[in-house]
């Protein structure tokens, strides 16, 4: 295979990214459709475990046929080796577990109180959050004001669109039990800021994307699976599987997109950064809905069109000032060998100091009478 280049592998990772998330939200979506009174309380949890054990095999089947170089120098240290380094080497992956579960489970979990649309709404909204921890991270610049409002512009444009004047509750919920799923979805929020740049930190350190895929989901698989066999929540789900079939093909092909997907993602935070793999993310649900309109014709209403300019607005704004720190990035970098040449023609004070002093020394030292005079 030829190299491809930063950009080209970028675009290649978004486009896949956005085809596979496509196809796991179609399929997330007909398991709530197609078994709306049947389906048990924890499903979503059931669900998520499905995810982590696909993604762990699957990253697992990369990094065996198609391992990164950096693969060889991150398999084991000498703290692996011994057990308290082993556990210390492995805790970062063990609160990436959790944070994975927050984001996941607790998302599809929300479902039970509120409608999809707004479950669309809370998710489109994680880049401001995404950007800000990224910053007190230290994995990025510090983003000014411009960045924020079109930031905040992509968010609300691409949740008005996705939302499409869909009802906030569910039918039958009562608004307590709303507003209990909506806080669901804010916690997950918060851990889609913070996975994308723990990973950036954990991927820093010469870790591979399948490596930090395959300790993450592994975990968390064993943790979940656990939890749910305490809690009673695995039979009741396995029972479900067995009884309509059609779920273990949903469940199997939501695992296999969301593996394709995750990989995508990791593979963008590791050669750009969390905001920009957050950006395409959010994007992408834009894409998805718009998509949706083209392929499934339906009404247009003035929402869905202000929505839709809110989205360019964004993007306008983001690249035009992107333009700009280029063209100021570029000038300053023009600037610099001048200002150096500048500094090493002319003669520097403390040059001068140290070579009057060494005058008076020498005068000292051969006039001793001159010397004081001198001083």
């Amino acid at each position: 295979m030829f190299p491809l280049s930063k950009r080209a592998e970028l675009a290649l990772l978004s486009v896949v990214f956005f085809l596979s998330m496509v196809g796991h939200e179609v399929v997330i979506e007909s398991i709530w459709e197609s078994f709306k009174t049947d389906i048990p309380d924890g499903i979503a949890a059931y669900i998520t475990l499905f995810q982590f054990t696909f993604v762990g095999l699957g990253a697992l089947t990369v990094e065996i046929f198609a391992p990164t170089p950096t693969d060889a120098s991150s398999a084991g240290t000498v703290a692996d080796k011994r057990p308290l380094g082993f556990w210390l080497s492995h805790l970062p992956y063990f609160g990436l577990a959790v944070l994975v579960f927050l984001s996941t489970a607790l998302s599809n979990h929300s479902v039970h109180y509120v409608q999809y649309p707004v479950k669309v709404v809370f998710k489109s909204s994680k880049l401001m959050p995404t950007m800000l921890v990224s910053t007190l991270l230290g994995n990025s610049k510090s983003f000014g004001i411009t960045d924020y409002a079109a930031a905040a512009l992509l968010c609300v444009g691409t949740a008005g669109f996705a939302y499409g004047g869909g009802k906030g509750g569910k039918e039958g919920v009562s608004v307590m039990a709303t507003l209990f799923g909506c806080g669901l979805l804010l916690i997950s929020v918060l851990a889609d800021a913070f996975l994308p740049n723990l990973q950036q930190k954990v991927m820093s350190k010469d870790v591979s994307p399948e490596r930090l895929m395959l300790k993450t989901n592994f975990i968390g698989a064993i943790i979940l699976l656990a939890a749910m066999a305490v809690t009673g929540d695995l039979f009741a789900c396995v029972d479900f599987s067995m009884r309509n079939p059609m779920v273990n093909v949903n469940l199997v092909g939501c695992a296999v997109t969301l593996f394709v997907a995750v990989y995508c993602m990791t593979k963008m935070v590791k050669t750009a950064g969390s905001v920009f793999a957050v950006t395409v993310a959010t994007l992408r649900k834009g894409v998805t809905v718009i998509t949706s309109y083209v392929v499934f014709p339906k009404e247009i209403s003035a929402s869905h069109v202000i929505s839709l300019l809110l989205v360019g607005s964004g993007l306008v704004l983001h690249e035009v000032h992107n333009q700009r720190e280029k063209a100021r990035q570029r000038a300053k970098e023009e600037a610099e060998p001048k200002e150096r040449l500048l500094e090493s023609s002319s003669p520097t004070h403390d040059g001068a100091d140290r070579l009057e002093a060494g005058y008076r020394v020498a005068r000292s030292a051969s006039f001793p009478s001159v010397g004081k005079l001198a001083d």
